[in-house]
């Protein structure tokens, strides 16, 4: 069974766009929400400090799916082996870092009010707050994928000298 790069790649992309436009809807919503209705749940002392997170860990969040959509691209292009991907890698392991790190800084404000627990299960929902594990092993892997990205780059140019 053969893929079609191009159409996966097409897809992708225009997945990737309704995924920004719903972020953006739900971001908004969000932020319409804490500045109109539940501005009082936040301390005083932490609303400040909730908001640059929750911004820094939107921002970063879209300006991943932005770069995913810039290496889908090259894809499309066929010619996704270049520096500007492993850049694009490495900057996106850097946002993943950034969310993980929010995601931190999150539940240590927040661990006299609310618990914190690793898994819940109940009998009608299992619940994690792995979030931030997730992101740092994320960033981890894309860091690995970038240094493959390089090294079949290097082979390529190698390859190209030769010829």
């Amino acid at each position: 069974m053969r893929f079609d790069n191009r159409k996966i790649s097409k897809s992708l992309i225009f997945i990737l766009d309704l995924i920004f436009v719903f972020g953006l809807v739900v971001s908004f919503n969000i932020y319409y929400d804490i500045f109109n209705e539940n501005i009082k749940i936040l301390s005083e002392n932490n609303i400040l400090i909730m908001i640059l997170i929750l911004t820094l860990g939107t921002l970063c969040t879209l300006l991943i799916i932005l770069d995913l959509r810039r290496i889908l691209k090259t894809l499309l292009e066929e010619n996704p082996f270049i520096l500007k991907n492993v850049k694009l890698l490495n900057k996106i392991a850097i946002e993943c870092f950034i969310i993980s790190g929010c995601y931190v800084v999150n539940i240590l404000l927040n661990l006299k009010q609310y618990s914190y627990k690793f898994l819940d299960v109940s009998s009608t929902i299992i619940h994690t707050d792995t979030e931030p594990l997730i992101f740092f092993l994320a960033g981890i892997f894309i860091l690995v994928l970038s240094v493959v990205f390089k090294e079949a780059i290097n082979y390529k140019e190698d390859s190209d000298n030769t010829i």
